[in-house]
């Protein structure tokens, strides 16, 4: 393989964030959204919409960012985006069930934001931002969608152990097939994004060179609450499910994957399944 084919790119990086929240989709917001839920209220919070304003939920996932916006300004001053279209879809049909079905949710590129100027007061992007290939495209284009005056924050976890995740993540990787040379050096290439989109000195500064002022920083935690090991495994299950349709596995191969990652946890103290979760906001202004 010659250097030039092993140049791994932001278009091959993204293809790869597509398809894995393609196949999560519907799953995400069962196992995974009430997890987000305080986060995205505290974002809004930090955020401080008021009525009337036009508010935006970056890589909405579910909605959770949108849900809190709309609980401020009614759901037909929030729109949301997602580069996963069945993530979008799957937010729609959320935000429509909550009977928020105002909420406009389309499929979109955070890197490539295509409103018009001005057309936000407030935006909010919930633990998306350091999964891009080029945060500082997003943040331009977040700073010009803004309105004068306008807010924006980007939420990002800290580095924080967890043994019992790390413990199950590391014993399904074992058990799956490997993932081809190309989507184990994609996968390689948002390891290494992710690590350094991941340091809010680093957000920061980006945020001030996109034109952001009153840039600040603010950390946060929240427990996650796993009731038991059952709920870990389903939960880990549910995120990884790009690569157990890649394993191609039936019913009752993927029932048998499942106890073998729940004896992994047989000696492990209930405890365990309860982790703090530290984290922190990225607050920037547009200048008025």
């Amino acid at each position: 393989m010659d250097g030039m084919t092993a140049i791994v790119g932001p278009r091959q990086m993204k293809a790869l964030v597509r398809e894995d929240y393609d196949a999560v989709g519907p799953l995400w917001e069962p196992w995974m959204g009430r997890y987000f839920r305080f986060p995205a209220e505290r974002l809004v919070a930090d955020l401080r919409p008021r009525p009337g304003h036009r508010c935006l939920d970056i890589a909405c996932g579910s909605g959770v960012v949108a849900r809190a916006f709309a609980a401020v300004v009614g759901p037909e001053r929030v729109t949301a985006c997602d580069i996963s279209p069945r993530q979008a879809a799957s937010a729609r049909e959320i935000l429509t069930a909550s009977g928020l079905g105002a909420v406009r949710v389309h499929e979109m590129d955070a890197e490539r934001l295509a409103y018009p100027a001005a057309s936000f007061d407030r935006i909010g992007c919930g633990f998306a931002i350091n999964h891009f290939p080029r945060p500082a495209a997003a943040l331009r284009g977040a700073f010009r969608a803004l309105a004068p005056g306008g807010r924006a924050g980007f939420s990002v976890w800290l580095p924080s152990p967890w043994p019992a995740r790390i413990r199950v993540e590391e014993r399904l990787a074992e058990l799956l097939p490997a993932p081809g040379e190309e989507e184990r050096r994609c996968n390689a290439a948002l390891d290494r994004a992710f690590t350094r989109n991941s340091r809010p000195d680093r957000l920061a500064a980006l945020m001030e060179r996109a034109g952001f002022v009153r840039v600040a920083v603010r950390r946060h935690a929240f427990m996650v609450d796993f009731a038991d090991a059952s709920t870990l495994v389903d939960t880990v299950l549910a995120r990884e499910e790009r690569a157990l349709a890649r394993a191609e596995l039936d019913a009752r191969a993927r029932a048998a994957l499942r106890q073998e990652l729940m004896a992994v946890l047989v000696d492990l103290d209930p405890r365990r399944y309860r982790v703090r979760r530290p984290y922190v906001t990225i607050l920037g202004a547009k200048p008025a």
